[in-house]
């Protein structure tokens, strides 16, 4: 084995990205040899350069490097035909293909110096594969940095494992700021959140910002260990695919968060520590309740029809349980939904018609005969592969022409039975309504998306982290409520 090779196994680390992509090839080792260890050990090599395709998911037989995930780096002694104890974890920056040709020395300086230049490359690896190498042969150009290397929120965004996300308005794209609050989300979507709390701190005279940044929530672990080390950090959110994953890695969890099982907001503690809470289901239930009261009704005794179980679904669960509503919740995975439904009713001591009940997708139709609200807490409409999906009737994948019609076709029988003094709920946040909402919309129904319930949840949130030092500039939570309102366009 040759120090140009690697070890191509999945590493469980990716595991989402490989099921996604199981077509493809990614090494979780990079493999050096031994006159090489001093140098990796004082971190003074940052880049490598690779024979052949070892590009983004399409590479050659060996493996491939994806910039933003890690892999172990390992030394390998050839003539023992075994591996020194000594390794450490890095993570890809960049991973360019091209051939021989048309690399330059710059591109080789962080190189070993073995390789620094392009002709000792080409002496180097003439001599590893006893042959001749051509200048229009491929190789991978591999930088990268050590993991111990990565402390701040620039850090991770330079190294790929955090991007700034680009479809929520006035998000900025730097991080030059004294301080910030990081919301962390799994995809790129339109949210409030960065247009909210940005605005209230040009308001009120705050020079903190607010940067929403997407990232994979299976390194919610290391991503979280460096924002405690960041000292410019003191908390955000956490967002699509965090809310559930980011609370395994907390330090503390308030007990409402943690009876819902998810978190949406962090605090960074004067000790340093991180502390989770959850706004979400209080968000909602005010934004539900205010649509209530201008029918001259209260929540209390309600039945809601609770679309999806987890994330957010969970908080909106809890919360709408504490107002008195009837709740049903209704899952493709209907153990989720039960687990839920146990939850709740052991918090609240519910019992006989006033526990919430839970059922599968199979049940929409009777459920929503009699409800009072219809609520999609789940990734239909959502974007990617469940966008045009409705929620209101099962999604079979993939999304073809024919299933997204099947599914459109059942809801819209759906829709036809419920009552037309129900009110219809979709909390996924997109740049036109959702599936559900368009329809219920078209039919005539008072409906209600999620852009309130984000406003409630990031007012509770901001008051979480500045109210004391707010009520001492004698600003009240109705006040940055206005700001927040006014910037989300409501």
């Amino acid at each position: 084995m040759n120090k140009f090779e690697t070890k191509s196994q999945l590493n469980p680390r990716r595991e989402n990205m490989a099921t996604k992509e199981a077509d493809h090839n990614f090494a979780n080792e990079i493999w050096f040899r031994p006159e090489d260890k001093a140098l990796l050990q004082k971190k003074e090599v940052h880049t490598t350069v690779r024979l052949g395709n070892r590009q983004n998911g399409k590479c050659e037989g060996k493996g491939c490097y994806l910039p933003g995930t890690f892999v172990e780096l390992r030394i390998y002694i050839p003539e023992q035909k075994r591996f020194d104890k000594w390794q450490t974890e890095i993570v890809i920056i960049d991973n360019e293909l091209k051939p021989i040709s048309q690399l330059n020395d710059k591109e080789l300086v962080s190189s070993l110096p073995s390789q620094n230049k392009k002709g000792k490359l080409m002496h180097k690896l003439n001599e590893f594969y006893r042959r001749k190498i051509f200048d229009s042969e491929y190789v991978s150009v591999i930088n990268f940095e050590y993991r111990d290397n990565i402390r701040t929120v620039e850090d991770l965004i330079r190294c790929k494992i955090l991007r700034f996300a680009t479809l929520p308005q006035a998000n900025p794209r730097n991080i030059e700021f004294k301080k910030y609050t990081i919301p962390l989300i799994e995809h790129d979507y339109p949210a409030k959140t960065a247009i909210m709390w940005n605005s209230v701190y040009k308001e009120f005279g705050f020079e903190e910002g607010n940067i929403m940044l997407v990232g994979d929530p299976s390194q919610s672990k290391f991503i979280l260990d460096v924002l405690r080390q960041d000292k410019k950090y003191f908390g955000g959110g956490a967002g699509v695919g965090f809310k559930d994953e980011a609370i395994k890695y907390l330090d503390e969890i308030d007990p409402t968060a943690k009876l819902i099982g998810s978190i949406n907001f962090v605090l960074k503690t004067p000790e340093g520590k991180l502390k989770g809470y959850n706004t979400d289901g209080l968000g909602y239930a005010l934004s539900l309740e205010e649509k209530f009261k201008a029918k001259g009704e209260d929540l209390k005794g309600k039945k809601a029809v609770i679309l999806g179980a987890g994330g957010t679904g969970n908080a909106i669960a809890f919360a709408l349980a504490a107002k008195g509503m009837k709740i049903v919740i209704l899952n493709r995975t209907v153990v989720k939904a039960e687990t839920l439904c146990h939850g709740i009713n052991e918090c609240y001591e519910l019992v006989d018609e006033h526990k919430v009940r839970f059922g599968s997708e199979d049940q929409i139709g009777k459920e929503v005969k009699d409800a009072d609200v219809i609520i999609n807490v789940s990734t239909k409409g959502a974007s990617g592969n469940m966008e045009k999906y409705c929620s209101l009737a099962p999604a079979n994948l993939p999304d073809t022409a024919e299933n997204i019609r099947a599914n459109l076709n059942e809801a819209e029988k759906v829709l036809q039975t419920i009552s037309k003094q129900a009110i219809i709920s979709d909390i996924v946040l997109t740049a036109k309504p959702t599936p559900l909402l368009k329809s219920a919309q078209q039919a005539g129904f008072d409906t209600l998306n999620g852009i309130l319930m984000v406003v409630n949840q990031g007012v509770e949130a901001f008051w979480l982290l500045h109210g004391q030092e707010l009520a001492k500039k004698k600003i009240s939570k109705e006040q940055v409520a206005a700001v927040m309102k006014k910037a989300a366009g409501l």
